[in-house]
């Protein structure tokens, strides 16, 4: 299979924060977007900021990631949103990220893997 298959655009989708205790606190589930898929520095990024508790760059990267239904940032540079909704907004789209939506492809000659 050709790597080219795998290029794409990324798409904007819709993510619902719906976690039990938002729900309960807020009243109803919390929807925001971001893209299906980021580019390789925003992807380790996020990660590196992640896993090292850069909150700084976590703060600028929700910023580049959290959008509304047109694809724009919904915070403005004088606003934030509470903690919960933004850490439960990060939990999301690292799931996103997480998952790899790769295609599949039979072997065709050699010797079967096991």
């Amino acid at each position: 299979m050709n790597i080219k298959e795998f290029a794409s655009k990324p798409t904007l989708i819709e993510i619902v924060i719906d976690n039990t205790d938002i729900v309960e606190k807020y009243g109803e589930t919390i929807k925001f977007h971001t893209f299906d898929i980021v580019s390789l520095s925003t992807y380790f990024d996020f990660y590196n900021s992640r896993n090292n508790g850069e909150f700084v760059n976590l703060e600028k990267l929700i910023r580049k990631l959290v959008l509304d239904e047109k694809g724009k940032p919904v915070l403005a540079d004088d606003e934030d949103l509470p903690v919960d909704i933004a850490a439960e907004a990060i939990s999301k789209i690292g799931d996103i990220m997480g998952k790899s939506q790769r295609k599949t492809s039979t072997q065709k000659n050699g010797i079967p893997q096991e």
